[in-house]
C-alpha cells in the first residue's frame, strides 16, 4: 500500500547553518556531510566499546553503544522514509545522537555528573566551581562535534548544521531529574555522610555557559531520532533480559498481550500465539524483537500521519514555503498553540502505556542482580580512575591535554598563541604548563 509522503514538512538543507562558512561541496548536500564527518570520526568508533547496561567483556552478544547507535539509525530512517522526511539528515542525527555518551553506559554517566556536581566527593578533587559543573550526554555531544574532534586547522569541531547539533542535544532530555538518592528528610543517601542534598541545585552550566542553540533548529527528523531511541532501547532492554533470564518469554508476552491488547492487530495477534508456541530461546527472541518493533513504529507513524494530516488542512500547510510560516506558529511562545513534540509522537493513551510498558521492563533489568553488580564495578573503575588522574595528570593522553588547555583558555587565544607550531612543541609546552598548574593546586 503506498501511503502519501508529507515533503512539505521535511528539512530543507538551504536553510541549514554552520558555524563556520564553508565551500559547498559539488555533489554531496549539507546533511550528507555532517554523516560522513560523525562516521569517519574517532568518537563514532569509541563506541563499540562502550556499553548500554552490561559490561562488553560479559557476553560477545550484549549490545554496544555503536550497535545500538545502528539500530536507531535504521528504526528512525524507517518513520522518515514512510513520512517522507529528509532521511539523510535523520541518518546523520542517529548516528551521532550517543556520541557523547561515557563508558560503562547510564551508570558512567551517573558517576560523572556526580562527581561534577559535588555529589560524590573525591577528597583530592576539591569543590567544583560554578560554571564548571555537570556531565549529561547530549550535552558532551555537542562538546564533542564542536570542541574535541577536529577536521580543520583554522576551528575545533567537525563544524555540523545547526539541524544536526539541534537533533544531538534534544534526542533525550537537556535538564537533569529529581535525585533518586534523596530521601524524604532531604538527607543524601549516595554516599552515607548523613550530609544535606545538594540535589535540588544539580547543574550543567559547563556547557550551558559554552552552547548555545537556536530554539529555531528544531526538525521533525530531530524528534523522529528521539523516538526512534527510544523505542531501540525498549527491544534490546527486552531482548538482553531475555537472554539473561532476569525476565522468562511468558512474562514478557504476558505484559506486552495486557497493556497493548486493543490496540493490536489480527496479524500482531497470530503473531503472538506463534511465539507463545516456540520453544527454542534463539528463535522466539528475534520474534519477540520483531513483534515489540514493528508494533511500535507502525502505531507511531500512523499518529504521526493523523496530525500531519490535520496540520495540513488546518494550517493549510501544502508546500514548503507554507512550513516555513507554520514553524514561526511553532516557536511563538505567547500563542503556544503546539507542542512539535507532541507531533512526532504516539496518541496520549498509547503514549502512557507504551512509557508503563518501559518502565516496567527497564526497573526489573536495572535493578537485577546482574545489572546492579556491574553498576557497582562500573562506579569503582571510574572513580579509581579519575582519582589517578588527579594523582599525576601527566598520565593524561596527549589530546586531551591539548583538549584540556583549549577549554581552560579558550579556542581563540589556544590558536593565537600555539599557531603556526608544531604539535611536539605545543605538547611539550603544555605538559610543562601541567605539571607547574598542578603542583601550584597541590600547595
Amino acid at each position: 500500500m503506498v501511503q502519501k509522503k508529507f515533503i512539505q514538512f521535511s528539512a530543507n538543507e538551504q536553510d541549514a547553518e554552520r558555524m563556520h562558512i564553508e565551500d559547498e561541496h559539488p555533489f554531496r548536500s549539507k546533511f550528507e556531510r555532517d554523516r560522513d564527518r560523525i562516521l569517519y570520526s574517532k568518537e563514532f568508533r569509541r563506541l563499540s566499546g562502550k556499553t548500554q547496561v552490561f559490561v562488553t567483556s560479559f557476553d560477545d552478544h550484549v549490545r554496544t553503544r555503536l550497535t545500538h547507535t545502528l539500530e536507531v539509525s535504521q528504526i528512525s530512517r524507517t518513520i522518515s522514509l514512510q513520512l517522507g522526511l529528509n532521511e539523510i539528515l535523520t541518518e546523520a542525527i542517529a548516528l551521532s545522537h550517543d556520541i557523547g555518551h561515557t563508558p560503562f553506559g547510564h551508570c558512567g554517566e551517573r558517576t560523572l555528573n556526580h562527581i561534577m556536581n559535588g555529589c560524590d566527593k573525591i577528597k583530592i578533587f576539591g569543590n567544583v566551581p560554578n560554571g564548571e559543573r555537570g556531565f549529561k550526554h547530549n550535552w558532551q555531544g555537542i562538546r564533542v562535534v564542536n570542541d574535541l574532534e577536529q577536521i580543520s586547522s583554522k576551528f575545533c569541531g567537525l563544524n555540523l548544521t545547526n539541524y544536526t547539533l539541534w537533533g544531538i542535544l534534544n534526542h533525550t532530555g537537556i535538564s537533569s531529574k529529581e535525585c533518586d538518592y534523596k530521601d524524604e528528610n532531604g538527607k543524601c543517601n549516595l554516599r552515607i555522610d548523613n550530609k544535606n542534598c545538594s540535589c535540588n541545585n544539580i547543574s550543567f552550566d559547563f556547557y550551558e555557559r559554552r552552547y548555545k542553540l537556536p530554539l529555531n533548529s528544531w526538525t521533525f527528523e530531530a524528534i523522529v531520532v528521539r523516538v526512534a531511541d527510544e523505542i531501540a532501547q525498549i527491544h534490546h532492554d527486552i531482548e538482553d533480559s531475555l537472554e539473561n533470564q532476569i525476565f522468562n518469554k511468558e512474562e514478557i508476552l504476558e505484559l506486552f498481550d495486557s497493556l497493548f491488547h486493543n490496540y493490536l492487530t489480527e496479524d500482531d495477534k497470530k503473531n503472538l500465539g506463534k511465539i507463545k508456541k516456540e520453544t527454542e530461546q534463539n528463535m522466539y527472541i528475534p520474534l519477540i524483537s520483531k513483534l515489540i518493533v514493528n508494533f511500535l513504529v507502525s502505531k507511531l507513524v500512523e499518529n504521526i500521519q493523523e496530525n500531519f494530516k490535520r496540520i495540513e488542512e488546518k494550517y493549510y500547510v501544502k508546500e514548503y514555503e507554507d512550513m516555513k510560516e507554520f514553524r514561526k506558529t511553532l516557536e511563538s511562545k505567547e500563542q503556544g498553540l503546539i507542542n512539535y513534540f507532541k507531533i512526532i509522537n504516539y496518541d496520549e493513551d498509547l503514549k502512557k502505556i507504551v512509557k508503563e510498558f518501559n518502565n516496567v521492563s527497564k526497573s526489573r533489568i536495572l535493578d537485577s542482580y546482574v545489572a546492579q553488580i556491574m553498576d557497582g564495578k562500573s562506579n569503582y573503575i571510574l572513580r579509581c580512575l579519575i582519582k589517578a588522574y588527579l594523582i599525576n595528570p601527566q598520565q593524561l593522553h596527549d589530546r586531551t591535554i591539548i583538549s584540556f588547555y583549549k577549554s581552560y583558555i579558550g579556542q581563540e587565544e589556544f590558536f593565537d598563541k600555539y599557531y603556526n607550531k608544531m604539535n611536539s612543541q605545543i605538547v611539550y609546552q603544555l605538559r610543562a604548563n601541567l605539571k607547574e598548574d598542578h603542583y601550584k593546586k597541590c600547595d
